[in-house]
């Protein structure tokens, strides 16, 4: 098993872990990891430990019937290279795909940690500030 798919079921068991309340029963919740990796040629999307990377929104439309939204709690695992944008991407083509807005938990490059980002509901902003 290479080191890449370990670290990645370390994650999954932790996620869930986190996402799962232990009296809940497997069979009412499901839970689908979705992580944004970094490697030597760019960023490595994954989707249930399967390579999602050449279109990441195709891929979770072709695998809706793995798991149904009305059962499935998504996670979303980024690397801290990850800026931003993309992750907010990522969570919009993840609501888009029919699923509630994911858990994100953002790690470093040795995989130690993982730490939790939250996403509050936007507020009118302008540069030029209150009219």
């Amino acid at each position: 098993m290479t080191s890449a798919r370990l670290l990645f079921g370390l994650f999954s068991i932790i996620a869930i872990m986190i996402l799962v309340p232990s009296q809940c029963k497997s069979d009412e919740t499901n839970v689908l990891v979705v992580m944004i990796d970094h490697g030597s040629s760019g960023f490595i999307y994954s989707v249930g430990g399967k390579d999602a990377s050449a279109d990441f929104l195709t891929y979770l439309d072709k695998h809706k019937s793995d798991w149904p939204s009305v059962k499935t709690k998504v996670i979303l695992l980024v690397h801290e290279q990850a800026n931003l944008a993309m992750i907010n991407n990522s969570r919009g083509m993840i609501i888009k795909a029919g699923y509630e807005p994911p858990r994100v938990f953002h790690f470093n490059n040795d995989k130690r940690t993982l730490v939790e980002i939250t996403f509050m509901p936007a507020v009118p902003f302008s540069a030029k500030g209150p009219s």
